[in-house]
């Protein structure tokens, strides 16, 4: 009797799927006013996303399959989540206004995602994202909620937490670009800096988990702005000296 064969595919599409769990979960909790946990489950899925991928391309078992399911769990887990967690908590007494607020991490996760497949090339990969990844969006917003719920009375107010939604779903769809370095990647963390980083990473999760999260997002999205600025003015100051 001849063995059941297991692809293994079924691996990373399994972390993906753990993922979409997660971000199931977090709309349930949000539905039922449970935040923090609503908040903890993106959390968990923003690092289960950085897995799944890197998975993949280490057992050479990259498929088109796993890039659709990926970029479908995207949607739920870093649009429609954080989108339903925000909506309830800060937005859902702001009538009309509060359903668009609500709906901007939507519309820019899926229209990211939708660029990004559009004009990604397998043969010819980029070092970076353009665009602040949905991950890293849904990350920060959720890690907000954890932060909010442990220094504010009531997680802060809507009118903090429309601020944060507009300026991250703007950059969802900017051309700002953005490091795909991985924490999980050995070639990232074999570089003696960025073991550094890693350590401090971790060692600040473990002393302050409700600031930690929200501090290292914000790093990496100013360091994606700082230097995109840096690149762009560099780039004009040397067309104006060859037209000179």
């Amino acid at each position: 009797m001849r063995g059941v064969r297991v692809s293994k595919s079924i691996f990373p599409n399994a972390i993906t799927l753990a993922a979409v769990f997660a971000g199931y979960v977090s709309i349930i909790a949000s539905f039922r006013a449970d935040f923090v946990l609503a908040a903890a489950c993106i959390l968990l899925a923003s690092l289960l996303d950085m897995l799944d991928g890197r998975v993949a391309r280490m057992m050479n078992v990259t498929t088109d399959f796993g890039v659709q399911i990926d970029s479908l769990a995207d949607v739920i887990n870093y649009g429609v989540a954080p989108a339903l967690l925000f909506y309830f908590l800060y937005f859902a007494d702001l009538g009309l206004v509060g359903m668009g607020l609500g709906f901007l991490p939507v519309a820019c996760a899926a229209i990211r995602l939708a660029r990004y497949n559009v004009t990604a090339d397998p043969d010819i990969p980029s070092p970076y994202f353009v665009g602040l990844p949905s991950t890293m969006a849904a990350f920060v917003l959720a890690s907000w909620v954890v932060f909010a719920g442990a220094t504010y009375k009531g997680y802060g107010t809507p009118g903090m937490a429309a601020l944060l939604v507009i300026l991250l779903s703007l950059l969802m769809v900017s051309e700002v670009h953005y490091d795909k370095g991985n924490i999980f990647s050995l070639r990232y963390i074999r570089k003696t800096r960025r073991l550094l980083t890693l350590l401090c990473i971790v060692a600040s999760v473990a002393l302050w988990p409700e600031l930690a999260f929200f501090l290292w997002g914000w790093l990496y999205i100013l360091f994606g702005l700082v230097r995109s600025a840096i690149i762009t003015i560099w780039y004009a100051r040397r067309d104006d000296d060859r037209e000179l």
